[in-house]
This record gives C-alpha cells, sequence and structure tokens, in this order.
C-alpha cells in the first residue's frame, strides 16, 4: 500500500486510521532519513490505537511504553528509538525483547536497520521525503 501524504496532519490521520485497524499485537520497523516523520507516524499509529499520552521520540532513552486502555486485546505500546544504539544488546539491556511478539503489545521501531540480527518478523513502513510537506508513505 502506498500513500502520498502533504501534509504533518495528513501523514499522522493516515497512521491513525492504520492503528485503529489493528486487531492484535506486533512489529512495525519504520524505515526513512531524519526529519522524514517516522515519529509522527507513531503518534498517529499510538493514537488509532487509542493511547492518551504525549507519544514523543525516545531518542535519548531509546525506548518508551505507553498504556492501551480501551483496546481489546492490546495492552501496551513500545516505542523504540534505535538510532544511537551502538550493537544490539544495548536494546536487550533495556528489556525490549520482552514486547517483541506478544499478542498484547505493539512495537513500533524507528532505525529497524540498526538492529538487523535481532529484529523479529515485522511489518515494514517506509517513509520517503519528497521536498519540504510531501511523503511518500509505504507499507509492504
Amino acid at each position: 500500500m502506498k500513500f502520498i501524504s502533504n501534509s504533518e496532519q495528513e501523514t499522522f490521520d493516515f497512521a491513525k486510521k492504520l492503528g485503529e485497524k489493528v486487531k492484535t499485537g506486533g512489529v512495525y520497523a519504520l524505515s526513512g532519513d531524519l526529519g522524514a516523520g517516522k515519529t509522527v507516524f507513531t503518534r498517529g499509529f499510538c493514537a488509532g490505537l487509542g493511547v492518551k499520552k504525549n507519544v514523543n521520540s525516545p531518542t535519548f532513552v531509546l525506548m518508551k511504553v505507553y498504556p492501551v486502555k480501551k483496546h481489546k486485546i492490546i495492552k501496551e505500546v513500545c516505542h523504540i528509538d534505535a538510532y544511537r544504539l551502538k550493537t544490539e544488546k544495548d536494546l536487550e539491556a533495556i528489556g525490549a525483547l520482552e514486547y517483541f511478539n506478544r499478542k498484547d503489545a505493539v512495537c513500533l521501531i524507528e532505525w529497524p536497520e540498526r538492529i538487523k540480527k535481532i529484529l523479529p518478523r515485522a511489518r515494514r513502513i517506509k517513509i520517503i521525503s519528497k521536498g519540504e510537506e510531501q511523503r511518500i508513505v509505504e507499507v509492504l
């Protein structure tokens, strides 16, 4: 599926609709250059799942976990930013692996190419910048 977004709000809204359709846990690998909109996408996806907390980039803490209150199955969203990781062991050390492959947790991973060796099977989302506002969002 390919979506062309002409604004940050359109990217958010598209991701929110995807989040609303999620039935069970899983891993989503978000790829794209710096500033492409991975965190905006994550914010929208989380809104679609019903996350009420302010979702922002976990760049410096590497991982944030948000509660999901109104979904029948999903109880948590784990948001990981692997950009600053030196090795996959850094991710293991913060307990991120316990969120992989859980039916009651969604894991959104920015910069998944940095953890290829331990990345579980994931739905790939690629965000490509096309100028100041336009983005191409590919759900693979």
